[in-house]
């Protein structure tokens, strides 16, 4: 009896195999032909990160055009002419605030503290300071400004607004292309050589 039982269960696994397989022969029988095809894996291009990183910046400038894209900041260079054996003349000052969009006044301190000396506008937006400066000092000097004062920190752009905080009385560098905003930093009086008209009117408010 055991030895037929066993044959019974080896017939019955047999035979439920034989029917699943059959269901499934007819089940694709009925859906039509299929196609068995065999494929084997197989490793694709590698990439380096310098690859992946240029491939995510390009999709970030194709999904945003105006994002992380600089144009090219052209500024005239300063005419500097001498007035006189003690004093030069910064011939296109006012063209030059104006190309910044820039405060003439707040361009005027920052020159004067820097160079530690006095000066004036004329009527026709020439800038006379006292001392014997090349184009060459005026050149740098301008370029610190455009640093400190114009340039974007975050995307290097030269779009920006200098704006005045009435209750801090701060200057505020504000982006139009990113949006970043940072607070300039304040213009500090560099070395300045006491004069004699120093000394006068120094005795004159005592």
């Amino acid at each position: 009896m055991a030895d037929d039982g066993e044959e019974q269960l080896e017939f019955d696994f047999g035979k439920k195999k034989k029917k699943s397989k059959d269901k499934k022969e007819k089940t694709e029988g009925e859906d039509g032909e299929v196609t068995l095809v065999s494929t084997e894996w197989e490793k694709g291009e590698a990439y380096s990160y310098d690859d992946l990183l240029s491939r995510l910046y390009q999709i970030i400038e194709d999904k945003n055009p105006l994002l992380g894209t600089t144009k090219k900041y052209i500024m005239k260079p300063p005419q500097v002419v001498r007035v006189g054996s003690k004093k030069v003349g910064w011939v296109n000052f006012t063209e030059i605030c104006n190309l910044m969009k820039r405060p003439v006044d707040h361009v005027i301190n920052f020159v004067l503290a820097e160079f530690g000396t006095e000066g004036s506008t004329t009527s026709d937006g020439q800038l006379t300071l006292k001392g014997a400066y090349k184009e060459k000092h005026v050149e740098s000097l301008l370029r610190k400004y455009i640093r400190e004062f114009v340039t974007c920190e975050m995307c290097k752009s030269a779009n920006t607004n200098l704006d005045k905080d009435s209750s801090t009385r701060l200057w505020s560098v504000n982006c139009q292309n990113c949006g970043a905003s940072r607070t300039a930093s304040s213009i500090k009086t560099g070395y300045h050589a006491v004069t004699r008209a120093d000394r006068r009117a120094a005795k004159q408010k005592l």
